[in-house]
């Protein structure tokens, strides 16, 4: 897909007779910021929406130079059909119709009413679906948790700092992160919204070499380029709360579309420069062109060796960064899975430290206590992490279980009634609820909930064999093996045998809860 994309954004320049088409296309290919949209299987839609929205693209420029007629009314009527798919794809290419205007006053000097006219279709998809994404943003992906982001001048600090770090990243792609440090500018400092005099300045300067239609200066065609990277850049600098600004203001997958504005404007420049030189400099302008290449090359081929796997792309991330909670959380639900308990807890101690204010830090850590027999300390991180994120059951479901592995059953028992409550047609939740009612004593009340979750299921092993315990029929097998250590995200109960609970369900997204997945990250 990334491919296709660079070949219609090459195919796309050449139409528009923008000098250096081939070489714009080819850095594009190659430019080492793109290799997290393409090695991110998350953002499969990022390189999906781009030849969609080229395809329009081609489509409208092909239709604004055509003669009036059946062609350029179906020109039209594909260019439109292909924005939609792209909006479809992700909603990141919003801005296309105003640059479609941009790109009319760039051609003709001037936006008529014609121009207008004909953009109300693109602008009708881009508000709708816009607003459609907006609300599942604040619906859905976001929903109850509160992303901290500051007041109005925090965001008019944050997007200006974006602007210059995209545009030096483009520039000078050396060192390329997953997760970059999240800038504090709550409240703002001074110095951070120095930004704006600077991008305010370039873009005067560059009005005012803009020229005429009929004679063009440099400063039309970078009005253009540059007009195009800000105008696709905007829905994600920060004015509107997007989900991923819990974990970093920027990110690579960000600037994927808006970035083809510089780098147009970049390999234009090129071309120009080497027709105009001496033929004696034109050697020295290639080789020197065939480094840049090359370099952009390898440091792509380095980044994506970063994304082989969770291990080395978080490893690579802390390098930089040690202030990436979500790189140690990650990190650490890593090394725990694989048994390594005392690595997981030094990432997950580090990424509580980072965000003490997140429910999955605190259950994470709680995990690993757990794990290393510190189940006091255990159960105070699930306390809190239960208090912070009090809508995710898996958090619940850790806490009862440490509970029940302190010898506190009532409170165990009171915590799976909830849970029960909740889910009042999980077998395995009722099951370990009359376990739970067993060990603290209400051996009346356990033996209907175990017959409740054989109701349920029928064939539940674990709820027969309690049933069979409570009822005197066989004897307690807890006076005959030691308790079995509760699974880190599923209320197996260790006082009894019992099976792990069916899997937990976000009330949000109607998915499978992954309790060490801080990103759960929809509609990025």
């Amino acid at each position: 897909l990334h491919l296709i994309g660079s070949l219609l954004l090459w195919a796309l320049l050449a139409r528009m007779r923008i000098p250096g088409a081939w070489l714009s296309g080819l850095l594009f290919a190659i430019h080492p910021v793109a290799v997290e949209s393409v090695a991110w299987v998350s953002e499969t839609k990022n390189t999906l929406s781009l030849p969609l929205l080229l395809l329009s693209c081609l489509c409208w420029v092909s239709q604004d130079e055509a003669a009036s007629g059946p062609r350029r009314t179906r020109l039209y009527a594909l260019s439109i059909v292909f924005f939609l798919l792209s909006m479809l794809a992700k909603t990141s290419v919003v801005a296309l119709p105003v640059v479609m205007l941009l790109y009319a006053w760039w051609k003709r000097g001037t936006v008529s009413q014609q121009d207008a006219i004909r953009t109300a279709p693109f602008f009708l998809i881009s508000i709708v679906l816009g607003i459609i994404t907006i609300q599942y943003q604040h619906g859905r992906a976001i929903g109850a948790e509160t992303i901290l982001v500051g007041g109005v001048a925090s965001r008019i600090a944050t997007a200006g700092m974006a602007i210059l770090f995209y545009l030096k990243q483009i520039v000078w792609p050396v060192v390329l992160l997953p997760i970059y440090p999240r800038w504090e500018v709550d409240p703002p400092k001074i110095w951070q919204f120095l930004a704006w005099p600077v991008i305010g300045a370039a873009l005067a300067l560059i009005w005012a070499k803009r020229g005429t239609v009929d004679r063009p200066q440099w400063g039309r065609h970078a009005v253009f380029g540059l007009g195009f990277f800000l105008l696709f850049v905007a829905p994600v600098l920060g004015f509107v709360t997007i989900s991923y600004m819990r974990i970093t203001w920027v990110a690579d997958h960000f600037i994927y579309l808006p970035m083809i504005g510089v780098i147009a404007l970049i390999g234009a420049a090129a071309a120009r420069w080497y027709d105009e030189v001496e033929e004696t400099a034109q050697p020295l302008i290639l080789a020197g062109g065939a480094i840049i290449l090359a370099t952009c090359a390898l440091l792509s081929f380095r980044y994506a060796n970063a994304w082989a796997s969770e291990d080395a792309l978080w490893t690579h991330t802390l390098k930089s960064n040690h202030s990436a909670w979500q790189a140690h959380n990650r990190l650490g639900a890593k090394k725990f899975s694989r048994g390594d308990i005392e690595g997981g807890y030094y990432h997950f101690t580090q990424s509580t430290r980072l965000r003490p204010d997140l429910g999955e830090t605190h259950n994470n850590l709680g995990s690993a206590l757990s794990a290393k027999g510190r189940g006091d300390e255990a159960i105070k991180e699930f306390l809190e992490a239960c208090r912070l994120t009090p809508h995710v059951p898996a958090m619940h479901v850790n806490l009862a279980n440490a509970l029940f592995a302190r010898g506190r059953f009532a409170e165990a028992a009171e915590k799976f009634g909830e849970l029960v409550d909740k889910e009042p047609q999980n077998p395995s939740l009722v099951n370990n609820y009359a376990v739970a009612l067993f060990r603290k004593g209400d051996r009346e009340e356990a033996v209907r909930q175990f017959r409740r979750a054989l109701e349920i299921n029928p064939d539940l092993k674990d709820a027969r064999e309690g049933l069979a315990v409570a009822t005197g029929e066989r004897p307690d097998p807890t006076t005959a093996q030691p308790p079995r250590p509760a699974e880190a995200a599923a209320p197996a109960m260790p006082a009894m045998p019992a099976i792990p609970v069916m899997p937990l369900r976000s009330p949000a997204s109607g998915k499978a809860y992954d309790p060490f997945d801080p990103l759960n990250l929809q509609g990025k």
